[in-house]
């Protein structure tokens, strides 16, 4: 079964939203040490134990382009990177967020874990009352790694 890793200080409310989007076909787990076997890793924030991680080629990292100093830890790994973020220069972003929703848009193609190309799009995630706009974001990007 695949699995995502989340690291960092909200990690078990991005493990929460990416379960309630996810088909439970996909593990989602908060990640406490750099050893991990983790298909897609998503770090919201530069933490030491961000710089011990080494990922293969095979492997997503899934990094907040709005956080300092996250790139700044990552320079062995050779794992496709993806960004999300509220800034445009991130892969995927939210173009807007409503009382109910939220609007995910993927700005550049990559391709995925099933080695299918994702284009350019938007796609809708609703959200509930206490889920943190940003937190639903980056594990809406990890899911569009898997093509959810």
């Amino acid at each position: 079964m695949p699995l995502v890793g989340v690291i960092g200080t909200n990690s078990d409310a991005i493990v929460k939203a990416f379960s309630q989007m996810s088909n439970k076909e996909i593990d989602c787990v908060a990640i406490i040490s750099g050893n991990n076997s983790a298909d897609v890793l998503v770090i919201t924030e530069a933490m030491p134990i961000v710089k011990d991680l080494k990922l293969g080629a095979e492997s997503y990292l899934v990094i907040n382009s709005d956080a300092k100093g996250i790139t700044n830890l990552l320079s062995e790994n050779n794992a496709t990177l993806i960004t999300y973020g509220f800034n445009s220069r991130a892969c995927i972003t939210a173009s807007s967020i409503a009382n109910d929703g939220l609007q995910v848009c993927i700005q550049r193609a990559f391709y995925g874990i099933d080695g299918g190309e994702r284009q350019p799009q938007e796609f809708s995630i609703k959200l509930g009352y206490d889920e943190n706009p940003e937190n639903v974001l980056a594990a809406a990007a990890a899911l569009a790694i898997f093509g959810i």
